[in-house]
């Protein structure tokens, strides 16, 4: 993944979506064993910070950008992308999956170059700041591309008109009220105001522009997707001085695509940036308190050399730089690893060891430069098999609200293969002793050994981007109507429907009429690995805490895999 920026600060709103309402369970009970143990109906029975949003951006402040089409990252503590989506309609989805335990993770909509902590609920508003607010804590304080600039040493041709500010200065009666309008102003690279507060000084024996009152003015210039922009200038005095540069489809477009801002006083090197896809025309502009100055100013506009595979995506953005079929890097869960733990007697209630079947996994996705999908890796280790019933395991793809939807038209390589009957479906093996290297359980003395390992990857077809997620089952070998599902997820077209309402089942939610269920997710911070019960023995003896967790619906003690009873639990040593 790529790092994108140092991050200053690193708040974190996270809600844990183990609970779907908002009421937290101050004191909640301790069971002793299961048959007391009541949870909530809509508990999910997941240790994770999780959710399918929605974020949505409020322009209020910021009227003039058009979002459709751009990016917006979230990214981990140390500045790595784990997630990306494009912003459509002025709304996102995102289906994030982290450990409880996850913090410092930030939204940022490189467009504007603003950071939000990262809130994780099914809707989420993010507010945009005005791009003259220059006290707005959203945006960074960082000069992006500041080694760039170095690099370049401002390098080439300087592309600015009258950038020593030696002849007359400005053509002015370009706004409309109080707004920036760089747009309908020309490409004939003069400099544009919307106001006179400008002066010629004498700034060390040559004259300078001289600001008479906070005010902006600018140049336009072409340009092309891809090209290299540096902008700079020597500046002084007691105020504040920022250069922008803006970039927009066209001279007449109304709205612009996006920009990058710099405090020369701060970062003398200027503001660097690659030009946008569709973007034909830059704006560089300088922001200039009362009586601050500003001389000699630089623009150079080189041809990028950033994407040798030349898919459109810049290399220091591109997670394949040499392969124009990939470009952006995520996975599943966005942080961590997920692991499945499941009972098998349903629908009749099992011994609550959930060890019948266990798994840990995590996906590797890759989409292209089109924001399709063109992959996704699996690795899957085959934890525990405690269960006397032999089952297999499958996967069925399904959308962030976990409802089936429409064939995605992939193709499985590896230990795995498509699952004929079931839409998105793949079957990982009908029998465990398909994968196991040697007969193993992981629950009984005498039965212990490495858990394996399965490989294998999904391949997508053309023009494919919808979200998905991952919906992990068992089913039993003898009879492949008897599915187990986490709650939330639904049988498959394949589940034998007749069963749904029996035993203890209601109404094929996979949970009993006390909410409990027959399969738990836990989301682990990557190198950690659940310790699972020994053989009857159960979660709560296991865990003492499990049982307030689960009553609480997860609401609090969601630590409560961290203290177990060592005695009874095995440790993989993984």
């Amino acid at each position: 993944m790529k790092k994108l920026i140092t991050l200053i600060s690193a708040g974190l709103v996270l809600a844990s979506c183990s609970n779907d309402t908002e009421e937290v369970v101050a004191a909640a009970p301790m069971a002793q064993n299961f048959n007391e143990l009541v949870a909530p109906s809509n508990f999910n029975w997941s240790n994770s910070i999780s959710a399918n949003m929605e974020v949505q951006f409020d322009k209020n402040l910021h009227k003039d950008i058009e979002l459709q089409g751009a990016e917006i990252l979230i990214l981990n503590s140390t500045g790595d992308r784990i997630a990306r989506e494009i912003i459509k309609s002025n709304k996102a989805e995102f289906n994030i999956s982290l450990p409880a335990s996850a913090s410092g993770y930030q939204f940022h909509l490189p467009a504007t170059g603003e950071f939000w902590p990262l809130e994780v609920s099914e809707k989420v508003s993010l507010s945009l700041s005005d791009p003259f607010d220059l006290e707005s804590a959203a945006f960074s304080k960082r000069a992006l591309g500041k080694n760039r600039m170095k690099q370049a040493n401002m390098s080439g041709i300087n592309a600015f008109a009258n950038s020593d500010f030696e002849t007359t200065i400005l053509n002015s009666n370009i706004a409309v009220g109080n707004t920036f309008m760089p747009y309908h102003s020309g490409l004939n690279n003069q400099w544009k105001t919307y106001t006179n507060k400008f002066t010629q000084t004498n700034v060390n024996g040559t004259l300078g522009f001289k600001a008479t009152g906070s005010n902006w003015f600018w140049q336009n210039h072409s340009v092309s997707a891809g090209d290299s922009i540096f902008i700079n200038a020597e500046t002084g005095g007691s105020s504040f001085s920022y250069v922008y540069v803006f970039f927009f489809a066209n001279q007449n477009s109304s709205s612009w695509l996006s920009y990058q801002r710099v405090d020369l006083n701060s970062f003398p090197e200027g503001v660097a940036t690659i030009v946008p896809n569709g973007a034909t025309v830059a704006t560089g502009l300088f922001y200039l308190g009362n009586g601050q100055w500003v001389d000699n100013a630089f623009y150079s506009n080189s041809p990028a050399v950033t994407d040798a595979d030349g898919d459109g995506v810049s290399d220091d953005q591109d997670d394949f730089p040499n392969d124009p079929s990939k470009a952006y890097l995520s996975y599943y869960p966005n942080s961590g690893r997920q692991t499945i733990a499941f009972e098998d007697m349903w629908p009749i209630r099992g011994d609550y060891d959930f060890n019948d079947v266990i798994i840990n996994s995590k996906m590797t996705l890759v989409k292209n430069a089109a924001n399709e999908w063109v992959s996704a890796e699996v690795e899957l280790a085959l934890d525990a098999f405690g269960g006397g019933i032999e089952n297999g395991l499958a996967i069925q793809l399904v959308n962030g609200s976990k409802a089936a939807m429409s064939s995605m038209n992939i193709s499985v390589s590896g230990d795995a293969s498509l699952d004929p009957n079931v839409n998105n479906g793949i079957i990982v093996f009908s029998d465990p002793d398909e994968k196991r290297s040697s007969y193993y359980t992981n629950t009984e003395a005498g039965l212990m050994a490495t858990p394996d390992t399965v490989r294998f990857t999904i391949n997508f077809g053309s023009n494919n981007g919808t979200s998905f997620i991952p919906d992990f089952y068992i089913f039993q070998t003898e009879d492949r109507g008897v599915e187990v599902h986490l709650p939330g997820f639904s049988g498959t077209s394949q589940a034998d429907a007749s069963l749904y309402n029996t035993g203890d089942d209601v109404n094929g939610s996979y949970q009993t009429v006390t909410g409990l269920p027959w399969g738990m997710e836990l989301v682990l911070p990557e190198g950690t690995s659940f310790k699972h019960p020994y053989e009857k023995i159960d979660m709560i003896s296991a865990y003492p805490q499990f049982s307030a967790w689960a009553a609480s619906g997860g609401a609090s003690n969601s630590d409560w895999y961290l203290n177990g009873i060592l005695g009874n639990l095995v440790d993989l040593g993984l």
